[in-house]
C-alpha cells in the first residue's frame, strides 16, 4: 500500500490536537469557554416608596427561606444573616432580631437539611450552622489552594460541595474539621451551581452554559446539554424538574433530570437571574435585574405562561419564598432592603 508523503506527521499532529482538547482527566478540560454571566446591572428607581420593603443595608447576593424553622437566611459580603421576623417586620427599621454570624470568607452557596441546619460554602471551607444556636461549625475544609462554590444535600447523609475548579466532593453532613482531598468526581470545568431532584445531581457550568448530570452512585457524569449561551443560576422544584436562568440570552429554561431533556424554553428579557418555585401556588418566580422587575409563570401547560409581574427592589439578585406566611422575598445586592409580595396575588 502506498502511503502518502507527510501523512504520519499528519495524523500524529490531529492525535496530538484530540489529546489535548480532552484535557486532564484529573483537572478541567481544556475546551473554550466565556466569560461566566451575570445579573445586569439595575437602573435607578423612581418609585421604590410604593413598595413593601424592609431596610436592609447589607448587600444580599442570596436569600433562602427555611420551612423548618421559619428562618430566613441571608447571604452577605463575609457574613450570614439569620431572621425570624421578616414577615412582620416594619418598614422604617431592619427586622428585629437580625443575627449576623461573621465567616472569614464571603458564602457562595447555601443548602438546607430540612431540620434547622443549613451548611454554608465559604472560601475552602464547609460550615454547619444550627439556625436555633447560629455559631458556625467548620465540618470540612478543601485542600489545594481551590475554593468551594456550591453545595446540595444529596440525602440525610450525603452532601456535594463544587469546586471553583470543576471537582465534586462528598462528605457526610455529621462530618467534624475533615480534609477534602480527593474528589468523587472531576473532569467538569465548573460546578458553579450544584441541584439535586431524588438523589441525581445536576451540576450548572457558567463558563460553558452547561447542564450536566453527575452520577455519584458510579463516581462519573451522564448527559450533558447546552444552557444557551450564559447560564447563571438553577434551581430544582418538588415536581422535579431543573429551572435554569440564561441570563446572557434572556431564557427561562426547564429541564428534566430523570433523562435530561430540555423540556421547555421561554423568552425572559433583561437578565434574567433570581429564581424560586412555588410550591403551594405551583408558580416560578424569575427576577430582572436589567429592569427592577420580578414574575411568575406557570409551567404546567408545557410553555411558561406569565400570570403576574411586580415591579422591585433595586437589584433584585435573589429570590425566595415564605410559604407559611405567603410571601416571596426577593433581596437586592445593592444594599436598598428586601422586598415582600403576597405570593397569593399573582393568582
Amino acid at each position: 500500500m502506498n502511503v502518502p508523503r507527510g501523512l504520519p506527521a499528519l495524523l500524529a499532529l490531529a492525535c496530538a490536537l484530540a489529546l489535548s482538547g480532552c484535557g486532564d482527566q484529573q483537572g478541567s478540560p481544556n475546551v473554550p469557554t466565556v466569560p461566566p454571566a451575570t445579573p445586569a446591572a439595575a437602573p435607578a428607581q423612581d418609585a421604590a416608596e410604593d413598595l413593601d420593603i424592609v431596610p436592609l443595608a447589607s448587600a444580599v447576593h442570596g436569600i433562602e427561606w427555611d420551612p423548618a424553622t421559619g428562618a430566613t437566611i441571608l447571604l452577605a459580603e463575609q457574613a450570614v444573616l439569620i431572621t425570624r421576623e421578616l414577615a412582620t417586620a416594619p418598614t422604617d427599621a431592619p427586622p428585629p432580631g437580625l443575627e449576623q454570624i461573621d465567616l472569614p470568607a464571603s458564602p457562595t452557596a447555601l443548602a438546607l437539611d430540612g431540620a434547622g441546619t443549613a451548611y454554608v460554602t465559604a472560601g475552602p471551607a464547609v460550615l454547619a450552622i444550627d439556625l436555633n444556636d447560629p455559631r458556625p461549625r467548620e465540618i470540612a475544609r478543601l485542600e489545594g489552594g481551590a475554593d468551594l462554590v456550591s453545595i446540595t444535600l444529596v440525602a440525610d447523609d450525603v452532601l456535594a460541595a463544587g469546586t471553583s475548579d470543576g471537582a465534586i466532593h462528598v462528605l457526610d453532613p455529621a462530618s467534624e474539621g475533615i480534609s477534602l482531598e480527593e474528589p468523587r468526581i472531576t473532569g467538569l470545568v465548573g460546578t458553579d451551581v450544584l441541584v439535586s431532584v431524588g438523589g441525581s445531581i445536576a451540576a450548572l457550568d457558567r463558563r460553558q452554559s452547561k447542564i450536566t448530570e453527575v452520577l455519584l452512585a458510579r463516581d462519573t457524569v451522564g448527559f450533558a446539554l447546552r444552557a444557551g449561551n450564559g447560564a447563571s443560576t438553577m434551581v430544582a422544584d418538588p415536581r422535579g424538574r431543573v429551572l435554569v436562568a440564561n441570563t446572557r440570552d434572556g431564557e427561562l429554561l426547564v429541564y428534566s433530570l430523570d433523562r435530561l431533556i430540555l423540556r421547555q424554553r421561554y423568552p425572559v428579557p433583561d437578565s434574567p437571574h433570581g429564581i424560586a418555585y412555588d410550591a403551594q401556588e405551583d408558580l416560578a418566580w424569575v427576577t430582572q435585574t436589567g429592569r427592577n422587575e420580578i414574575a411568575a409563570y406557570t409551567l404546567d401547560t408545557g410553555i411558561p405562561v406569565e400570570v403576574a409581574r411586580y415591579a422591585t427592589v433595586r437589584q433584585p439578585d435573589s429570590v425566595t419564598i415564605d410559604s407559611d406566611n405567603g410571601f416571596v422575598y426577593i433581596a437586592s445586592a445593592t444594599g436598598d432592603g428586601i422586598q415582600r409580595i403576597r405570593a397569593s396575588d399573582a393568582r
